[in-house]
């Protein structure tokens, strides 16, 4: 390729500077570049604006004003171009749509779409980020890792609640910028600048202090650097190549490029004028393609580095859909399971995860699952549709972690028969007759493949969008199918508007213990909740803020995949799936406390 249309597109990612970090902090509002406020809006104005908009969360706290319309018009190519540079070092399908709008400066939001669907958007505005560039006294990778940031808001599923987020998860999405800055080769002071530049130091009530999330960045890179056994001093990047590779299809990619070294930092921007544009650091040619859009796998020889988990771990968005640290895993095979994961997730969006380990740290292989499902947040956190399969072939256990959302559809024994029991193959058998030195066959390692598999066949045909963000919306689609029914009209579950269909609802806990206020009449119904209440869950009362009584089940390891606990007489906003709508029966994908 020639020298010049390799640099155009080595530069892609930094020539755009464009980006959102959801509520990153007011640091940059204390010391504001100079650029032209947005006038604020009056209370008519933002009564107006949340008819359109559903959640939104802006770089400074100011309210964000982003009408639906605006999707239409389309994206530049600059803002897809450079979220799809980044998006190449995830590992994971693009979830959100990157549009550049009239907002103060940058924000993350889900707005209503034309199909009067709720979608993800990253909304800027360009001359905020490159404003961002001035601040950090003219560091490239700034503005990087903010849209990285605000990426794996998304990825992650987190739900941008209004008015605010909250700290937990601004954490993970620091630890995952931190994380796909080092595959991209920025070194670690530089991956943190933009916190060290711009975030508060105290804490504050949607976001931790710069300590704290400076300290989040640096877990992520060095997560990151583990998996090339580099050392992982912050000093550079990497010194050799990453052990992450693309893969295309089943046969694993060529390693990617090296990532830059501090003795070729980024240079200064090029001065353009309105909107400053960053120039790209100057790197080495590259000795292989650059990543492409795809599954990772690591390179061939390479053992996966699988974080360990612990009460005080900070979770952060997995970039691969098959890990193993023993290398007792056939590796077409799991470059095979790589990619049809990874194409059900980009089809479905539903992500399952698999884990070959050395060591259950304590746990049982189910705990185990679990607590890997959260930390490496697998599926949507607003929905729960992830799941992790685990094999730990020396301890010659499997366990099987299903989010909320899939445990609904999948019970305990369906899992224990068609899921573990396809995994136990590859310990019972594929152990006993696999050569010395090498890895189990393709044939038993693609029993595991086969348990991954059933999840995608038995989940593929589910709907894992907020259909209803707005609870009134989802009463009235209640109240036309009621009267539909009374006219005689005959009602089909296949072709209901609320059955199974998900909602948000906000409210308050009145009971953790069962029906306390519920109006239904007659024991039998009330054995039926009863009866219907999941396996080591409980059955919860929801008062909405419009006064109406839901009953909402929750799953055994609901909570510990969210950021808070469920409390009486505190207010929640919560993502439910319709079980028997017209009773007001529900189950409890999420929640976050308002």
């Amino acid at each position: 390729m020639p020298e010049g249309p390799r640099r155009l597109n080595r530069t892609a990612i930094y020539s755009a500077l464009v980006g959102a970090w959801c509520c990153a902090g007011s640091a940059l509002a204390q010391n504001p570049p100079a650029a032209p406020a947005a006038p604020a809006p009056s209370k008519a104005e933002l009564a107006a604006d949340l008819a359109n908009r559903l959640l939104a969360c802006s770089y400074d706290g100011s309210p964000v004003r982003f009408a639906p319309p605006e999707l239409s018009a389309g994206a530049g190519s600059e803002g897809e171009g450079v979220v799809a540079e980044i998006m190449k070092y995830t590992g994971l399908p693009q979830n959100f749509d990157v549009v550049a709008g009239e907002v103060p400066n940058a924000a993350a939001v889900i707005v209503m779409g034309p199909d009067k669907l709720p979608r993800r958007v990253i909304a800027y505005n360009r001359q905020f980020m490159g404003q961002v560039i001035k601040v950090t006294q003219n560091n490239n990778w700034a503005p990087v890792s903010i849209m990285a940031h605000e990426i794996g808001h998304h990825l992650s599923g987190h739900t941008l609640m209004p008015g605010g987020s909250q700290p937990p998860i601004e954490l993970e999405a620091d630890k995952f910028s931190g994380f796909v800055l080092y595959k991209m080769g920025a070194p670690l002071a530089d991956a943190q600048k933009a916190i060290e530049t711009l975030a508060p130091e105290q804490d504050g009530q949607t976001h931790p202090g710069r300590p704290k999330r400076v300290a989040a960045i640096q877990q992520g890179w060095k997560q990151a650097c583990s998996q090339n056994s580099q050392q992982c001093d912050g000093a550079a990047a990497t010194a050799g190549k990453p052990a992450a590779t693309t893969v295309a299809s089943a046969p694993p990619a060529a390693p990617t490029p090296a990532p830059a070294t501090p003795d070729k930092a980024p240079p200064p921007i090029a001065k353009v004028e309105p909107a400053p544009v960053i120039a790209a650091p100057v790197q080495p040619a590259p000795a292989a393609p650059v990543p492409s859009a795809g599954p990772v796998v690591a390179a061939p020889g390479a053992l996966d580095v699988i974080p360990i988990p612990g009460k005080d771990a900070v979770p952060s968005k997995f970039d691969r859909f098959v890990m193993d640290e023993t290398g007792l895993f056939d590796p077409g095979e799991k470059a095979k399971l790589a990619k049809a994961m990874y194409d059900f997730a980009k089809a479905n969006e539903v992500e399952v995860v698999t884990l070959i380990v050395k060591d259950l740290h304590g746990m049982s292989a189910d705990e185990y699952a679990y607590a890997m499902m959260r930390l490496l947040r697998v599926g949507k956190m607003e929905v729960g549709n992830g799941a992790v399969l685990v094999v730990a072939p020396h301890q010659k256990q499997v366990g099987a972690a299903l989010g909320s959302g899939l445990h609904l559809e999948i019970d305990d024994e369906r899992i224990r028969d068609l899921v573990k029991g396809r995994m136990i193959g590859f310990i019972e058998s594929g152990m006993e007759y696999r050569k010395e030195g090498e890895p189990v066959s393709a044939s038993w390692s693609g029993s595991v493949s086969d348990a991954a598999d059933y999840i995608r066949r038995d989940s593929k045909s589910w709907e894992w969008t907020v259909r209803y963000p707005r609870f009134t919306d989802f009463l009235q689609a209640a109240a036309d199918e009621e009267a539909a029914q009374r006219r005689g009209e005959s009602y089909d579950p296949e072709t209901s508007r609320t059955w199974r269909k998900i909602a948000r609802a906000q409210g308050t806990i009145t009971s953790l213990n069962g029906p306390k206020e519920y109006s239904q009449e007659g024991e039998a119904f009330k054995k039926m909740l009863a009866k219907r209440a999941p396996k080591g869950g409980y059955t919860t009362e929801i008062k909405t803020s419009d006064g109406k009584i839901l009953i909402a089940y929750v799953d055994a390891h609901t909570q510990q995949m969210m950021t808070t606990r469920l409390a009486e007489g505190k207010p929640f906003s919560f993502t439910l799936r319709a079980e028997k709508p017209r009773d007001m029966v529900f189950n409890i994908l999420s929640y976050d406390a308002l």
